[in-house]
């Protein structure tokens, strides 16, 4: 039922999701790829885009949203999510791994697309490197992901929206603008430093973005387990 509930207040998120994956796709097909640097530029573009994915999906926390706008305050059935015969981190636990799925699908099917409408990406990757690509998009996405499902635990979800996007903001400038090591550099990975671009695998990054999403997910359950709503 959780699961259920949870499906119901997002599905109409992840379709807007695959929609603006859609026309990302569509976009970039109009414009066609001629060169090895169109599909540089649109390599660059994508942890753009799985960024607004991954805070879009994310989620309200515990708290019961609308499903297709942000709101401030409490959902008139808030009272009736807690007063179910679940703990709240199973409760957190269900609707963070929904989001993290749908996220997850979202980007696989993104990469299904690039391969599937771009000859030149597939004369110059392998099937495997795209797979690898679309693996490594959603490891780096997932501390992205769950920033946005803090932030859940304390904000209302309009709050949470702005807050997620300026934090990804200032993640992004921080990685362009400081000598930030490669390692800890998830948008790096997520686009020049990615398979579909470096041919290699960035393991580094793609580990400290899964220890950080821990964190944050331990970090979010504890905000939710203190929290009196």
């Amino acid at each position: 039922m959780l699961w259920f509930k949870g499906w119901l207040e997002t599905r109409f998120r992840l379709l807007f999701a695959l929609g603006l994956a859609g026309f990302f796709l569509a976009s970039a097909y109009s414009f066609g790829f001629k060169s090895p640097a169109a599909v540089k530029v649109f390599a660059g573009n994508i942890p753009l885009l799985v960024t607004v994915i991954a805070g879009m999906l994310a989620g309200a926390g515990i708290s019961t949203q609308p499903a297709m706008q942000a709101t401030q305050g409490l959902h008139g059935s808030m009272l009736f999510t807690l007063s179910m015969p679940v703990s709240r981190l199973r409760l957190l636990s269900v609707r963070a791994g929904l989001g993290w799925l749908e996220m997850a699908g979202g980007i696989a099917l993104l990469c299904c697309g690039m391969w599937m409408l771009f000859p030149l990406l597939r004369s110059t990757t392998t099937p495997q490197e795209v797979v690898k690509h679309a693996i490594t998009l959603i490891a780096c996405a997932s501390a992205l992901h769950f920033i946005s499902v803090l932030l859940a635990t304390f904000l209302d979800d309009l709050w949470r929206m702005y807050g997620s996007m300026i934090t990804y903001a200032a993640l992004w400038w921080v990685s362009s603008h400081t000598p930030m090591p490669a390692s800890l550099n998830i948008f790096r990975a997520m686009g020049e430093g990615s398979p579909l671009m470096a041919h290699t695998m960035p393991w580094s990054a793609m580990a400290f973005s899964v220890a950080l999403a821990s964190g944050l997910f331990f970090v979010a359950f504890q905000v939710v387990r203190a929290r009196e709503y």
